[in-house]
């Protein structure tokens, strides 16, 4: 290595040739960055966020890495609504980055929830903007005071999985402002993230690693983001342009390709030499920050403590009729469900972590005294679908007899149940909410004769609980890592008060998502004709039912909120400027409030009226005036997780400025408090609310008349209608439509060529098929997540994006064979097939 101590990235930068300048914009390998001919060191990257999945080039099964902690997922931790956890976990996962040699973690995953069927959002925090940037900061925070680089992600829009390399998320400007970019402009403003990764899909008609409006103009320009840009892997389509846009570095290795590209952009006056220095100086600067850092020596079983410690905080008691925690005195327990011996700790995908151990629920329960019984009561879901229907029902027919047995002789039966990797994960999205119908099956068997049972959760999302109101208890542990058993049984037995809060809503079906029918199809773009309404800000405000509404948890102990005081009844938001792109939060990492004296402070007491210790989250939403134009009826807008041993109380200060009753003005293009009075509510969740008070804002004249141009908005969300969504999207509509011979292009994908010639659909089948055979071979099943990853991949990339991804296997001559076959240029497709052109 050549000597680079003290130089500064311009002085680098400096020595460089064109030609090694292009070769830094693409990665080398799977994770690494290009020395330039050692002339600078290179970083390696691995994938995240719930813990270390560090891969050398020759591992290319996502399930083969490294040993690792794995920590609770994004989803989990979010119940925790505790900032302090999280930036211990970051900085525990940092450590085994450091102990690996690995610079940068990709993480963590903030994308808002935009439907519960996501099947990636147990990689995510939340619906709500808020608390995902909050989560988001601390996770950061916590993971660069290692001085380990993050990478948050996928920046932006990414909301399904459906078609995610292709399809383009159609947004208004207000919901993209106020709901999509807001938790990332949260990360951006408070702690400066080292990296940013540019997502697969388009924004508004043009890929994300092309957009200059969302990399150059909003990110850089109006967050003042001074870190790099990075591609997911195999996302930056037609490099030249995505390196005008602001993109720093395509991962991964493009295997030349990607260079070629940028040589002939260079050569032909399309891409200057500055602009190419613009994104070379990014990189050496991530190289330098996140290089050199010396090695930690890690303590894994203080790290499997620490997980088991988030997980148990971050567990929601969704209902708890007596029976819950379970009596010391109780010596025989009946488990039954086939995921207690089997634990769901993780989603599958690229965040799957190689954990070091993961006990089981009987080995758990059994530590702690219990006499278990164990029964499955359905198969596994690896060899569900290839178990005989006779031999599943006389698995149910064996729980049922068990829990009949149990309850004559006043046994407490537990049943296990949740989410699988066949229903969700990476690459796919699910189609209804309903749990799997082997569970489901069971259950309904056994509360025909035993209702006094205590179910226990497992899942990344959210899902159709039909049997909860007759059952006692229900608790749910999200998907809580390698010590998931520990923290249930911690859980079940009082050890441990249960304080996590739902991070998101929790509807009866999909049919009550405020998405539905505009979400997850097989078509080239997504409107999102629901707006800024995502979550409970469409469920407060068009009062529809709702499960378990966002913020809601129990207890084994009771809170009692007094006290509320606000430091006046009116303030004056016209000429707090700086407050723009603020948010007021107590938990002290939304974004820094205003310095000005005037910010509102809103104190009160909570107390802990029951005969426990306990935690509590206190979450704070401002009711918004009724007004002629479109707002949430309410939103979060500060929370803080208050301990509290029984019979303590604690005051609590909470300021507020004017983000706290902003929205974002898209004819001023910034963030404006209207005048109006708004209310100032504290509760436990969004619906129970303790304390409220009114406060009179003096801001901005706002007029619109939202409502009558936009009326369905507010009948019923399912009545939106497309003429609606044009009239509030306000400008050029993009049009994005499916490809028909002699429009086919290598941004479209394999899957859309087979549609259009029966010979790509013949080579796409054999290929598939062949993928499933070799992953058999193997022992696995045709569910395996790594397997979903690599079919979606092939099926949904586009064919540029296999090329960047696939090396030898897919070069672009190929590409450009399925691209002429597909358009009737059958010599040209030969041509193309035969030539060297590409290779």
């Amino acid at each position: 290595m050549k000597n680079t101590k003290n130089k500064s990235a311009q002085e680098i930068l400096s020595t460089l040739t064109i030609d090694e300048k292009i070769r830094l914009l693409n990665g080398v390998g799977s994770w690494h960055t290009y020395d330039a001919d050692k002339k600078i060191p290179s970083v390696m990257m691995t994938d995240g966020p719930h813990g270390l999945r560090k891969q050398e080039d020759n591992q290319i099964d996502i399930n083969d890495s490294a040993k690792a902690t794995c920590f609770p997922t994004a989803s989990c931790i979010a119940n925790s609504w505790d900032l302090d956890l999280i930036k211990e976990m970051s900085g525990a996962i940092a450590d085994q980055a450091l102990q690996e040699g690995v610079g940068i973690v990709l993480g963590c995953g903030m994308n808002i929830k935009r439907s519960p069927m996501c099947g990636r959002n147990f990689e995510y925090f939340s619906e709500d903007p808020l608390l995902a940037g909050s989560l988001a900061t601390a996770y950061i925070d916590g993971m660069q005071s290692k001085n380990v680089g993050t990478s948050i992600k996928h920046f932006a829009c990414n909301n399904q999985e459906t078609r995610r390399q292709t399809s383009d998320s159609i947004v208004d400007e207000r919901a993209l402002r106020e709901i999509y970019l807001r938790p990332f402009e949260i990360a951006v403003r408070n702690v400066q993230p080292t990296t940013i990764m540019a997502s697969y899909n388009k924004i508004n008609g043009k890929y994300t690693c092309q957009n200059k409006k969302i990399i150059t103009d909003i990110l850089r320009g109006e967050w003042g983001f001074k870190g790099t840009v990075i591609s997911d892997w195999g996302a930056a389509m037609s490099m030249p342009d995505c390196v005008k846009a602001g993109l720093d570095l395509a991962m991964p290795d493009s295997h030349g390709y990607q260079i070629k590209l940028l040589r002939d952009a260079y050569d032909k006056g399309e891409l200057t030499e500055q602009e190419i220095d613009r994104a070379c100086l990014k990189v050496i600067e991530v190289v330098l920050k996140t290089t050199g850092v010396k090695k930690t020596a890690v303590d894994y079983k203080k790290a499997h403590d620490l997980a088991k410690k988030i997980a148990a905080n971050s567990a929601v008691l969704l209902k708890n009729d007596g029976l819950l925690p379970l009596s010391k005195k109780q010596k025989e327990i009946l488990v039954i469900g086939q995921m207690a011996d089997d634990v769901r700790i993780q989603g599958g995908g690229s965040s799957h972590i190689n954990a070091f151990t993961s006990p089981n629920i009987i080995e758990s329960l059994t530590k702690k005294g219990f006499k278990v019984k164990y029964v499955a009561g359905y198969p596994g879901d690896d060899v569900v679908e290839q178990t005989e229907p006779t031999e599943i029902q006389r698995m149910a027919q064996e729980a049922v007899v068990a829990a009949k047995e149990a309850s004559d002789k006043n046994i407490p039966t537990l049943f296990f149940c949740g989410l699988t990797n066949r229903t969700e994960g990476e690459g796919f999205d699910r189609k209804d909410m309903n749990l799997p119908h082997e569970q489901l099956s069971v259950i309904n068997k056994i509360i025909e004769m035993n209702k006094d049972l205590i179910v226990v959760l497992f899942g990344g999302s959210p899902f159709a609980v039909p049997f909860a109101d007759n059952v006692n208890a229900m608790l749910h542990m999200y998907l809580a890592g390698e010590a998931s058993a520990e923290a249930c049984a911690d859980l079940l037995t009082g050890t441990v008060n249960p304080s996590g809060k739902l991070s998101e809503t929790y509807p009866f079906s999909e049919k009550d998502l405020p998405c539905a029918g505009n979400w997850g199809n097989d078509s080239p773009s997504v409107e999102y004709r629901e707006s800024i309404f995502t979550g409970y800000r469409y469920y407060e405000t068009f009062d529809v039912p709702v499960k378990y509404e966002f913020g809601y948890g129990l207890s084994y102990t009771k809170f009692k909120y007094s006290g509320l005081e606000i430091s006046s009844a009116t303030y004056n938001a016209a000429d707090a400027d700086e407050a723009i792109g603020n948010v007021g939060a107590a938990c002290g990492y939304g974004e820094k409030l205003s310095k000005s004296k005037t910010n509102l402070k809103v104190k009160f007491t909570v107390k802990n009226s029951g005969k426990v210790a306990g935690a509590e989250v206190v979450q704070l939403y401002v009711k918004n005036p009724s007004s002629d134009y479109i707002r949430p009826v309410k939103e979060l807008r500060a929370f803080t997780k208050v301990y509290l041993e029984p019979g303590k109380s604690k005051k609590i200060t909470i300021e507020l400025d004017a983000k706290a009753f902003s929205l974002y003005d898209v004819s001023t293009q910034q963030y404006i408090a209207p005048t109006g009075t708004y209310e100032i509510e504290i509760g436990s969740s969004v619906k129970d609310i303790k304390l409220k008070k009114s406060v009179k804002v003096k801001g901005v004249k706002y007029e619109r008349d939202d409502k009558s141009k936009l009326s369905s908005y507010f009948r019923k969300i399912k009545l939106f209608t497309h003429a609606d969504f044009v009239s509030l999207y306000g400008k050029d509509f993009p049009v994005d439509l499916e490809p028909t011979p002699g429009t086919f292009t290598i941004y479209n994908s394999f899957s859309e060529a087979a549609k259009l010639n029966k010979t790509c659909k013949k080579i796409l089948d054999g290929v598939i098929e062949k993928i499933k055979a070799n992953n058999r071979k193997l022992g696995r099943s045709d569910n395996d997540p790594a397997l979903k990853i690599v079919i979606g991949g092939l099926t949904e990339n586009p064919l540029e994006g296999m090329v960047l991804l696939a090396g030898d296997d897919f070069k672009r001559n190929r590409a450009d064979f399925i691209v002429n076959l597909v358009n009737k240029k059958r010599f040209a497709a030969l041509k193309s097939l035969w030539s060297k052109k590409w290779d």
